[in-house]
């Protein structure tokens, strides 16, 4: 047996609480360990909505005994967990509160009285030049803004000695409560034969606490408060993190894009207008939260947020401001800041750190770069140089550094010595971890959550635990993103009373039933889910028809006019490069289908834009429609990457047809997990418009184009039109039903073009566009009257175009010669279906202008932009 320090205490025995666990560890033996790991990564990742390379195996999803490296999975929880008994997590319990109220204090005093600083109890150099310190506004001591800190975070390690040691303080961003929670709930369902002989304590109430604890915070401005957390987007590395908070706290996920400050309130831009935010949940880097008064190079802030929030409109929830003590060189002032604060001695100590301005540090600073007389009394290789300030995350491990590097460095420290601080290096403890071949020791640092409620702060029961590899060190700066992790359990010990706060009692809440809280950037995303959902049921369709017009080397007349005809379609929407044309051979029209059948065609483009919009709607899609969109889509790209052999033209065929069908299967199972999963507001109804849209569209160019023939309005050639227009548009039974087997333009093109009833024409999709704005305008009773009008507007734009395929409807049913009055439509037609796409761009105009970057458009060019994305 590997010895491991979480693992034996300090006689070498095993702890107690390893005891059940080892035993099930041998039971289940490292390959199946392997396995559960990688169960537990996918679960992580179809909660998140970050994407993992699901393609590992021929059905989209690896299987448990293959070799999959961490790097492929993403996140990684490892299936071991890290355990804390009763009694141990008591007493980190009591010294995170005591830092908790510490560091609040401290913050109080800084925007407030200064008496540290005054008083030299904290050198006013790493408060001024500290990159956490914002000077905007007039101090006001919390007066205004209530808490700064309302959520905190500390990091650990337990040394050789077995005490546990701060590594850092994270109150600006102490991300991974969301993990931990989900971690939990994986782990129970992956190994739940680890669970089976202990008692661990649950983490539910404190998500409770935390909820009632924030809608306390908001309802001073509001009964029944907004809430919505600030992240950077999909692009930032604790993204995941994010949707699973906004989940499980019942807020909003928003972007700096989503908000604006008017009149010293804070706004979120929705598709019904603007709705006011109360409390805001502060996950974006703060430096960059403000352009107004922050210089950053980061992700776009919201202008005069820092305003908004000084004059208690918004509670920004940490306060910016409170980053300050997250900097390093504050570690070494903590004890006798909290004896001044608190009249208590600090329970927790910080690891060994010196800040290297203070007096006499200038002898510390030679003798840990050059020590002397052969003897390293200071151990220099294991110490290491930092910022003081958090202005720079740039760690200099002297362990690793030669004579002229460290000559540099001393140059450098002694123009600033108050901007550096040195630490040494923790001998951290390790626990056993599943590797790639066996169980490995890994040095790990438990990162432990408090929240404030109204009756004081409450310490999460567990937590997450950082894995770091074999070779990694172990720095005093935050983590970025971690790539292993564990859960952490707290034992339930009867000798130990849990500290419990109770949950507090909810105001009465205000009846909502519309969604009007979806954000303009969400509703986008929808609308263009909708269209790529559209663009794959079209292409699919066109593609089975195709095939179903294929009838060996000598096709007749009929037949070659109507494969030119679906293969110009098929041109201009991109599925073929150019025309194929009967006459070359089967076997070149096979191949030239099978372009877009390949990993590289239409279709497997318009799957992966499908997916690279999941991570944007993590938080608004449910995990069965996440689930499917992902899988099934990775599944279907396996699918088009596989080639039959050129010459085997049978199974070129059979796949073609096989793919096609697939692919109007996983659109149509996707608009039922739309019907019967999402509420007919909010998403669901700009996932409809885009739908609607996109299909009126392309009945109208398809009618168009199918028309668009040399002497098509020769009787024989008409009704061959005709009934290629009712089969591309799987109208052929609807029509038979009402008209039997003759076919005439008039009853065509009103089943195609106007008829309400026919969920494949268009006159359907625009009476459900029409009917859609209208409900947008009358459904929420707070709309500005600017917006309701343009809702109205779109209405009647919608109804309009429907008009005009009335009249041109019945101009063909009136005319003399029905087949020559239906061979002039094709350029109205066109002018119609423009009319539909200037409806798209109004649209974006009117729900999606928050949009700061243009949007690929056009289902068969890839390089085309959506004017109205820029619109301002």
């Amino acid at each position: 047996m590997i010895p491991i320090d979480e693992m034996v205490d300090g006689q070498g025995g095993v702890r107690p609480q390893w005891r059940h666990l080892l035993s099930v560890i041998s039971e289940l033996g490292h390959q199946e360990l392997t396995g559960r790991r990688l169960q537990i990564a996918l679960a992580l990742s179809d909660q998140t909505g970050v994407l993992v390379p699901a393609r590992l195996t021929g059905q989209g999803f690896p299987s448990a005994d293959m070799r999959v490296s961490a790097d492929a999975l993403g996140m990684v929880c490892d299936p071991i967990p890290l355990i804390l008994k009763g009694h141990e997590f008591a007493a980190l319990e009591a010294g995170v509160v005591q830092r908790a109220r510490l560091l609040e204090a401290l913050v109080k005093d800084v925007y407030g009285e200064r008496s540290v600083l005054k008083e030299r109890l904290l050198p006013p150099s790493l408060v001024w030049a500290n990159r956490g310190f914002l000077r905007g506004g007039h101090p006001d001591g919390g007066e205004k803004t209530g808490r700064f800190i309302s959520s905190y975070a500390v990091d650990l390690v337990r040394e050789t000695d077995g005490r546990w040691r701060v590594l850092g303080d994270r109150v600006e961003r102490g991300n991974g409560i969301g993990l931990a929670i989900e971690s939990r709930r994986q782990m129970a369902r992956a190994v739940p034969e680890f669970f089976g002989g202990m008692e661990v304590r649950r983490l539910g109430s404190f998500l409770d606490r935390w909820q009632d604890s924030i809608q306390h915070a908001g309802f001073s401005n509001e009964a029944n408060p907004s809430v919505a957390l600030l992240t950077s987007g999909p692009s930032s590395p604790h993204w995941g993190e994010h949707v699973i908070l906004a989940r499980e706290l019942a807020c909003a996920l928003v972007e700096a894009g989503d908000l604006t400050v008017r009149e010293g309130d804070l706004w979120l831009k929705t598709v019904r207008g603007l709705r006011r935010v109360d409390v805001l949940l502060m996950r974006q880097d703060t430096t960059s939260i403000d352009p107004l008064e922050l210089d950053s190079d980061g992700p776009g802030g919201v202008s005069g947020l820092l305003d908004a929030a000084r004059s208690g409109s918004v509670k920004l929830m940490n306060d910016p401001r409170a980053g300050f003590v997250e900097a390093v060189g504050t570690a070494p002032f903590l004890p006798g800041l909290c004896r001044h604060f608190l009249g208590e001695e600090l329970l927790l100590d910080n690891i060994e750190t010196v800040w290297l301005g203070a007096p006499g540090a200038s002898a510390f600073i030679e003798q840990l770069l050059f020590p002397s007389g052969g003897t390293d009394s200071l151990q220099s290789g294991r110490w290491a140089i930092t910022s003081a300030l958090g202005d720079d995350r740039k760690v200099h491990r002297l362990s690793v550094l030669d004579y002229s590097t460290r000559a540099r460095l001393s140059e450098e420290i002694n123009r600033n010595p108050w901007r550096y601080s040195a630490y040494r290096e923790p001998l951290a403890s390790v626990s056993p971890t599943v590797g790639d071949k066996g169980i490995v020791p890994r040095t790990v640092v438990l990162r432990l959550f408090a929240i404030h409620d109204n009756d004081g702060w409450s310490v999460l029961p567990g937590g997450i635990a950082r894995v770091f590899g074999a070779e990694e060190p172990v720095t005093v700066e935050p983590i970025r993103v971690a790539q292993t992790i564990k859960d952490v359990w707290v034992t339930v010990d009867e000798h130990v009373s849990p500290r419990e706060a109770p949950l507090t009692a909810h105001h009465r809440l205000t009846i909502r039933r519309a969604q009007g809280d979806l954000p303009s950037r969400a509703a986008d995303d929808f609308f263009w889910l909708g269209r790529y959902l559209e663009q794959i049921e079209r292409g699919a369709r066109l593609l089975r028809v195709a095939l179903g017009h294929i009838s060996g080397s000598d096709p007749s007349p009929r037949e070659r006019a109507d494969f030119d005809v679906l293969s110009r379609q098929m041109q201009e929407i991109g599925i073929l490069q150019q025309p194929l044309v009967p006459g070359y051979g089967l076997s070149s029209i096979v191949r030239g289908l099978s372009t877009a059948a390949s990993a590289d065609g239409y279709f497997a483009r318009t799957l992966r834009k499908i997916t690279r919009l999941v991570p944007e709607l993590a938080d608004r899609l449910t995990q069965d429609v996440r689930d499917y969109i992902t899988h099934r889509a990775n599944s279907l790209l396996d699918r088009l990457g596989q080639r039959a052999h050129p010459t085997d033209l049978g199974r070129a065929l059979e796949q073609l047809v096989s793919i096609s069908s697939e692919l109007l299967v996983y659109n149509a199972t996707l608009s039922g997990f739309a019907a019967e999963s999402m509420v007919s507001s909010g998403g669901r109804q700009f996932l409809d418009l885009g739908r609607r849209i996109e299909r009126a569209s392309g009945v109208l160019l398809t009618c168009a184009s199918i028309l668009n023939q040399p002497d098509v309005h020769q009787r024989g050639r008409m009704e061959g039109a005709l009934r290629l227009m009712l089969e591309v548009g799987d109208s052929v039974i609807t029509y038979r039903s009402r008209y039997f087997s003759v076919v005439q333009p008039a009853p065509v093109l009103d089943l195609l073009l106007l008829d309400e009833d026919n969920p494949r024409g268009a006159g359907f999709q625009l009476a459900a566009l029409r009917d859609s704005f209208s409900e947008l305008a009358v459904e929420s009773q707070t709309m500005p009257e600017a917006q309701r009008a343009m809702s109205l507007e779109l209405a009647e734009f919608a109804e309009g175009i429907r008009e005009t395929l009335a009249g041109l409807v019945d101009e063909v049913f009136h005319a003399s010669s029905q087949d020559a009055a239906a061979a002039q439509l094709p350029p109205k037609l066109k002018e119609v279906q423009a009319a539909v796409i200037d409806l798209s761009d109004r649209i974006g105009r009117s729900y999606f202008s928050v949009l700061n970057s243009p949007r690929l458009v056009g289902i068969g060019n890839e390089t085309a932009l959506d004017e109205s994305a820029l619109t301002p």
